[in-house]
């Protein structure tokens, strides 16, 4: 398993956050922020490992055994996000000198980030 570049996962999050920032000016909702929740859950769950931004990359979600991730992992994994965005995002940043390159929800869930 080839792990995907940070570069490539920084676009795919900046691609599908575009996508949530329209609905939320759209919207002016912050029930927006829990759709997106529930959009990633799904995607990456169904969707082969993938939301939007991650099929653009060419780069997609798996267990750490290099598997399909299940919805209960997908959910841990998306929700784990808000943990990993705390402390100045360091839980995003973490990937960068991990040995694994896993984020801080990565290593919850128990998945890696590969090229598709």
């Amino acid at each position: 398993m080839k792990k995907a570049s940070i570069f490539k996962r920084f676009l795919a999050v900046l691609i599908d956050g575009v996508l949530f920032a329209g609905l939320f000016w759209a919207f002016k909702n912050p029930s927006v922020q829990l759709l997106s929740i529930v959009y990633e859950t799904i995607l990456i769950s169904q969707w082969g490992g993938q939301t939007v931004g991650k099929k653009i990359m060419g780069i997609k979600v798996v267990t750490t055994s290099g598997g399909q991730v299940d919805w209960v992992k997908a959910f841990v994994r998306s929700i784990s996000k808000i943990l990993s965005g705390l402390a100045l995002g360091l839980g995003y940043f973490w990937a960068i000198w991990d040995p694994e390159t896993q984020t801080w929800h990565d290593k919850l869930a128990d998945t890696y980030v590969i090229e598709a």
